[in-house]
Order: structure tokens, then sequence, then C-alpha cells
């Protein structure tokens, strides 16, 4: 049974680029500040029936989507650029298995089709900022080497969004060619 009165999830609205200006500790980035938005929201859900009374992916997701932010923090704590940059890309791994355990919890109807939807995309954001904050760090002369280009995951995420929701994508987010 999907829920029918479901708390909305908002993208907040004052969440811009991921980027290192001024920022003194792990908590002034804004990707690590909207990652922790969106695994206090997922966490709201996990908490209710139905989606409860499923342990373990309630430990899964929970685990993953605080893992998102936890890795953040990890690798500004590091000390150095490429470490950093490293674990930045583990963070963008825990995102990809949240969203592929929201999926899940979609496809067992424990989130209705706008919650999965609004979840999902706040995902495909965060993982944007986070391309971003690595991209600005890796600029010629910025000592960082071997880093492979980073991949646009915006085509495909949509493409499995509306697979598996059998809605377009918000018109927003279409293909400019459309």
């Amino acid at each position: 049974m999907r829920r029918t009165n479901s708390r909305r999830f908002q993208i907040p609205s004052n969440h811009k680029r991921c980027i290192m200006a001024g920022v003194r500790v792990f908590t002034d980035l804004r990707c690590w500040q909207r990652a922790r938005e969106w695994s206090k929201a997922i966490f709201r859900f996990t908490r209710d029936a139905p989606f409860n009374s499923d342990r373990r992916l309630v430990v899964q997701i929970n685990d993953s989507s605080e893992s998102v932010m936890a890795n953040i923090a990890e690798g500004f704590g590091r000390g150095t650029q490429g470490e950093f940059i490293t674990f930045l890309g583990y963070s963008i791994g825990s995102l990809n298995e949240t969203q592929s355990h929201l999926v899940a919890a979609y496809d067992r109807e424990y989130l209705t089709q706008e919650d999965y939807g609004r979840l999902f995309q706040e995902g495909t954001e965060i993982r944007k900022q986070i391309v971003a904050l690595i991209t600005s760090m890796v600029k010629p002369g910025s000592g960082v080497k071997h880093l492979r280009k980073a991949r646009n995951w915006s085509d495909e995420v949509w493409e499995m969004y509306e697979r598996i929701t059998g809605q377009e994508r918000p018109e927003l987010y279409r293909k400019k060619s459309e």
C-alpha cells in the first residue's frame, strides 16, 4: 500500500554550488549541508509504517545516506586535496547506493511516486554539487593527476527515473533537442 499522507520533501532553494571559498570546516560545505538534510528526510520516511517494518532496508538506506555526508567530512579532514577528491568519490558511491535503496522502497510501495521522485531527484542534485566541487579542485596546475573525467549522470539518471516511475522527467530536465 502506497503512503497517502506523505510528508513532502522540498528541495532546499538556498543550496547553490558546493564550493570551497570561505570554507573552514566541513560543515561549511554546501554539499555536506544538503546531504545532511537529505539523510534526515530519508530517516523521517523510514521511521513510519510500512517502511519501518523492513528493518534490513531501513538500516541499509539510513547507513548509505549518512555515509554520503560522512565521506565528505572524512575527506575534508584528511588534509590533502587528492584524498579529499577520493572521499568525494566515495560519497558519490554512497549516494548511488542510497538511490538504489530508494528504488527498492518505491518498488515495495513504501514511498509514493511523488516522494520517491523528490528524494531521488535531491540525490541527483547533491551529486551535481559534489561533482562541481571535484571539478573546481581539478584545474591545470592543481597537482591532481590521473583523475578520470567526471561522468555526466544526468541523462542516465533521468532515463532510469522514467523507466521506474512511468512518468516523464520534469520539463526543466528534458533534453534541449526535445
